[in-house]
């Protein structure tokens, strides 16, 4: 990490996050690398007592800095076994020896690793933790930005806000990263993966928000039902955002576009005679979250998550605004 890699949003620039998990290589972070200012590996987790849960990462730092793109750790309230605990998030609420010790390795864990930074990624926050939760993060940014490093937090608005102090959350952390998807599984009706009304809204509503701190968080893959759902039994599928235009091209599937929440999909029949329909994102959708990036002034876009190539985002992302680098 390099003395006053903090990015202050320059005008004329944003910044790019994309979010890697382990089976990251170096060959599939060069493809993002040129477009990207920071990448997020996911994720650390962390214990009762405040100690981390190692991540193995030496090999992804080491992409990150052959690449150029400065990485940052996310942290998540994930115990031992993997698993989301609440309790554990609890804990660092309510202890204040626990929270301490945990933002010292998180500091610890960022100096000796050379990251830029973190991620607050906890997801729900109980109503009654909000003011502790703004605590955390306060605590949290005051000590990595005395080493020059900096602090994300992570955020769904439209889910569990009764626990979320946006405004207080923004003044806390260097920036918030606001979801503008929902990260779906195959259990969940079909509709748009990323509604871009539905982060417009939430942004005119709250022009309280310092917008260059602000990261508009976009996806990157898409779903494939059997419908009628649940119906069918049939859980949906994954897929990425470029094998979802691949199929609807090999199969004849004509390409629709829903105007109100600026996502593309498609209906097909299996050879089953299945009914099935798509809904992805393709280079007109995210350019569409590209102009809310721009009309609000925000600090740029952070992608959940790089694993697959996504050509016609990057085509995207290079027609808009240029991406800010930091020297790694």
């Amino acid at each position: 990490m390099k003395s006053g890699s903090i990015a202050e949003v320059r005008t004329g620039t944003m910044i790019v996050n994309g979010y890697a998990t382990q089976n990251m290589t170096q060959e599939l972070l060069n493809f993002w690398a040129k477009d990207l200012t920071y990448v997020t590996y996911y994720s650390y987790g962390f214990n009762a007592q405040g100690d981390l849960i190692p991540l193995s990462d030496a090999n992804l730092l080491q992409y990150a800095y052959n690449s150029g793109v400065a990485p940052l750790m996310a942290l998540t309230p994930y115990n031992e076994y993997g698993e989301y605990s609440y309790d554990l998030t609890r804990i660092i609420f309510t202890d204040p020896n626990v929270r301490d010790r945990l933002i010292n390795n998180v500091v610890l864990n960022v100096l000796g690793k050379k990251y830029f930074g973190m991620v607050f990624n906890f997801g729900y926050i109980a109503p009654q933790d909000r003011e502790q939760f703004v605590i955390t993060v306060s605590k949290t940014t005051a000590r990595l930005n005395s080493v020059a490093a900096l602090v994300m937090v992570s955020l769904t608005p439209g889910l569990y806000d009764a626990g979320i102090d946006y405004t207080a959350l923004n003044k806390a952390a260097n920036f918030l990263e606001l979801k503008a998807f929902r990260q779906a599984f195959g259990n969940e009706s079909p509709g748009p993966l990323s509604s871009s009304e539905g982060i417009y809204n939430f942004l005119a509503f709250n022009r309280v928000l310092d917008p260059r701190k602000v990261l508009l968080g976009i996806s990157n893959y898409g779903y494939d039902w059997a419908v009628p759902f649940p119906e069918s039994y049939l859980p949906a599928q994954m897929l990425s955002n470029d094998d979802a235009e691949r199929q609807a091209q090999e199969i004849g599937a004509v390409i629709q576009y829903d105007d109100r929440s600026k996502a593309p999909f498609y209906l097909y029949r299996d050879n089953a005679e299945i009914q099935h329909i798509v809904w992805f994102e393709n280079e007109a959708s995210i350019r569409s979250k590209l102009q809310i990036v721009d009309e609000f002034d925000l600090g740029g876009i952070s992608i959940w998550t790089i694993m697959d190539p996504f050509p016609a985002g990057i085509k995207a992302i290079r027609d808009s605004t240029p991406v800010l680098k930091v020297k790694v």
